[in-house]
């Protein structure tokens, strides 16, 4: 049995301010990578990704094969959490989004996405680094000019929460 420590002072809880659904947009739109959480037993499933933010939806490229995919075929529901801090962590905001990771079959859209996060990443480090894409085209497809099957997600949110330090 473990012995209680006794304290002469009282430890009190501290919420952080809420941000506001602009500081939210904000911060998902400023952002390239997220933690994306899996239901896995006996733990979560956590992995970096990146995302695209359009609107109010967040679009993510997976590989077809993976322990992701397994889970995901399971279980479709995701915990995704973005964040930002100053260099000297005076300032921080963290945003949680919770739902369901849905794929995009909708040819429109599909296409209307994969020409946008092309051109969202182009000037980032990231995924284009990684496939080597010749950026002289205007308006390339990645996905269809890489030689790794990716397929286009969306988050269906259910419930965003933004955190804020300052």
């Amino acid at each position: 049995m473990q012995e209680q420590i006794k304290r002469d002072y009282e430890i009190k809880r501290f919420d952080l301010p809420d941000m506001s659904h602009r500081e939210i947009d904000d911060l998902l739109n400023s952002q390239l990578l997220c933690r994306i959480t899996f239901n896995d037993q006996p733990y979560p499933y956590t992995l970096p990704m990146e995302y695209y933010y359009f609107g109010d939806t967040m679009y993510f490229h997976l590989t077809s094969t993976g322990k992701k995919m397994d889970l995901l075929s399971r279980d479709p529901n995701v915990t995704v959490e973005v964040d930002w801090a100053s260099k000297d962590l005076s300032d921080y905001r963290s945003v949680i989004l919770k739902g369901r990771l849905v794929e995009v079959t909708d040819s429109e859209e599909r296409n209307t996405m994969n020409v946008a996060m092309s051109t969202a990443v182009k000037d980032k480090v990231g995924i284009t680094y990684l496939l080597r894409v010749p950026w002289s085209k205007k308006g390339i497809d990645y996905l269809s000019a890489s030689n790794i099957p990716l397929t286009l997600y969306k988050l269906e949110a259910k419930e965003i929460t933004g955190k804020k330090a300052h």
